[in-house]
Order: C-alpha cells, then sequence, then structure tokens
C-alpha cells in the first residue's frame, strides 16, 4: 500500500471534517479530548500552531491504520526491521515484549511470527497477546486476524481474568513469551499500587501489576515499536532486551523512557491520545475553568455534553473552560 497518498488522502478528509465539526455545533467529544491532550502536552515544547497540527495529523495517522484493520493481507511485510537480533534472542529464553498503542499496532505478529517459525521459540508453548476482554471478543470476530494469529502460534489473552498475573508468570517460568500494551491499563480489579511517572511535560499513573510479574520471573524484557516513518515506510524496532529487577519503579523507567523519545519524534502515531487525560496526575498547565462571563479566545468547542453544557479551548494557552 503507498503509505503516503494513503495518510495524505486522510488528511484531506479530516481537515474538511473538522471544519464541517466546527460550522456544525462543535467537535465531537473524542476530537476535542485529543486536541486538549496534544496541546496540554506539547505547547510548551513545540507551540500551538505545531500542537494543532500534530492533532490534525494524529486523526488522518487512527484512519490510515483502521484501513489495514479491514485488509490484513495489504501488509505483510516490514519495509524495515530493526533489532531483528534482539527479538530473537528474547523468544529463545523466554520474556516479555512489552510496547504502546503506537504506529501500526496490528502488525506485530508479521515479525515476531516469522522467527517463532523459523524455530526461536520453544516448540509446544504459545505467544500470548495480552488485551482487554472487549478486545479479544472483538478480535475473534474477524476471522482474517485470528488466521494471523494461529498461523504465528499467538493466543489472544484476557488481561482483566482474575488469573492473569498468575499465568504471565507460569508462562515465562515455562520459557514462555507474551507482547503487552503496557499504556492499556487494564487488569483484574483496581491497581492499589500504580506507579507515578514524568510523561513529556504532565506526570501520569500507570498500572504496576506488569512490573511486579516480571520482577518475580526475572526474565528478558524487549520494549518495540512498530512505526510510520518521516518518509513513510513502515518500521518496527527491538531495542536491547533489558533484565527484570526487584525494583519496579526503576522498571517503569526503563519503559517509558525510550517511549517518551519515540513520542517526542512523531507524537501523532500514538493512539490514546483521545483518553491520556484518564492517566493523569497533573499537568504543566492545569484545570478546566470557567469564564465567568468575562472574555475568553475560544479557539475550538465541543459538542453539548449531556447535562454539562460544552467545554471550549484557548489553543495558544492550552486552557480549557466549561461553558454553560
Amino acid at each position: 500500500m503507498d503509505f503516503r497518498k494513503n495518510f495524505e488522502l486522510h488528511r484531506y478528509e479530516v481537515s474538511n471534517d473538522i471544519e464541517r465539526q466546527r460550522n456544525s455545533g462543535g467537535l465531537k467529544l473524542g476530537y476535542f479530548y485529543a486536541l486538549m491532550n496534544i496541546a496540554k502536552e506539547l505547547n510548551s515544547l513545540v507551540g500551538p500552531k505545531k500542537a494543532e497540527e500534530t492533532w490534525i495529523n494524529y486523526l488522518a495517522f487512527l484512519r490510515t491504520v483502521d484501513d489495514h484493520k479491514k485488509t490484513p493481507y495489504s501488509f505483510l511485510e516490514w519495509d524495515e526491521v530493526s533489532g531483528r537480533e534482539h527479538l530473537q534472542s528474547t523468544l529463545q529464553e523466554g520474556g516479555a515484549f512489552l510496547t504502546f498503542h503506537y504506529g501500526f499496532v496490528r502488525h506485530n505478529m508479521v515479525t515476531i511470527g516469522q522467527e517463532i517459525r523459523k524455530g526461536y521459540y520453544r516448540g509446544g508453548l504459545p505467544f500470548y497477546l495480552v488485551a482487554e476482554k472487549n478486545t479479544v471478543s472483538q478480535e475473534k470476530q474477524l476471522d482474517k486476524w485470528e488466521s494471523i494469529r494461529k498461523y504465528s502460534r499467538a493466543e489472544l489473552l484476557n488481561s482483566q481474568d482474575e488469573l492473569i498475573g498468575l499465568k504471565l508468570y507460569s508462562h515465562l517460568k515455562k520459557g514462555g513469551c507474551f507482547s503487552l500494551f503496557v499504556d492499556g491499563q487494564t487488569g483484574f480489579n483496581t491497581d492499589n499500587y500504580s506507579l507515578e511517572l514524568p510523561f513529556l511535560t504532565s506526570k501520569i499513573k500507570t498500572r504496576s501489576g506488569i512490573f511486579r510479574i516480571l520482577a518475580r520471573a526475572k526474565k528478558p524484557v524487549c520494549l518495540y515499536f512498530m512505526t510510520m516513518t518521516e518518509d513513510y515506510k513502515s518500521k518496527i524496532v527491538f531495542l536491547p532486551p533489558f533484565e527484570a529487577s526487584n525494583d519496579i519503579q526503576h522498571m517503569a523507567e526503563q519503559v517509558y523512557t525510550p517511549f517518551r523519545n519515540q513520542l517526542m519524534l512523531q507524537p501523532e502515531q500514538w493512539r490514546f491520545w483521545d483518553r491520556h487525560h484518564a492517566q493523569v496526575l497533573s499537568w504543566e498547565n492545569e484545570g478546566i475553568y470557567n469564564p465567568h462571563g468575562e472574555k475568553t479566545q475560544l479557539d475550538w468547542i465541543s459538542k453539548p455534553i449531556g447535562g454539562f453544557g460544552q467545554l471550549g479551548m484557548n489553543l495558544q494557552q492550552s486552557l480549557v473552560y466549561s461553558l454553560s
């Protein structure tokens, strides 16, 4: 598939779409939240104009990725694979592959599956793809994707199962491997021991469960990213694995630091900008304000929210206002 043509077409469609929304009562709430989160994280780093451009590119990239959900066989190989030796060594020893909802997230098993079929992974063990319950149910209905997973010896595993921790620990101790999205923020029950970490300009919380499992299992951790490069090529990168330690805070930082670096390079490719505020503990620029009749420049507003009025945003100052 021609990624450049595909992305630029969607960018044109998105630009028209958001103008229609602007002229018909405001942005869809998901669109507004994505802009709010991007602006709050990036304004002080790159400026409001660049933050708004990132938002448009983010919406266009979502549509580009979703094209491949409908046609999985249109993407059968990565243009570039970096760190294949790190993938192979982790498969051989057994360990955790951690990633984020970033880039071409659906296509992780293309290269991983190739190496499994070459014999780098222990026979008889499945490669688990850990996902939330609803995602597992939805994915199993997509026959072509299920065929690709079976070909790669991959199986979906519900992250909200009450025995998920024991299952992953046991699998690792047997020499097994799994892939997990760290930013999924799902698990069994509420995490009473969530970790606090810096993001770009905010402070966030993240679930600690996976890091506690790894601390007990003492198995390699291989971080990987799936991207569309600046010259519109597909690229998957496996970083050198590190050994899990008892210091779960340090492990979390080992995972999030490379992600922050990647996010600064191409922030538009993170799928979860629309829900990012749910994990934020504090912003560099705090709060939702009520203008109380004062004159305020609003660059964007949301559609009315049932029972709560509308939200408005001053993009220059990355301030959000509650409009009654």
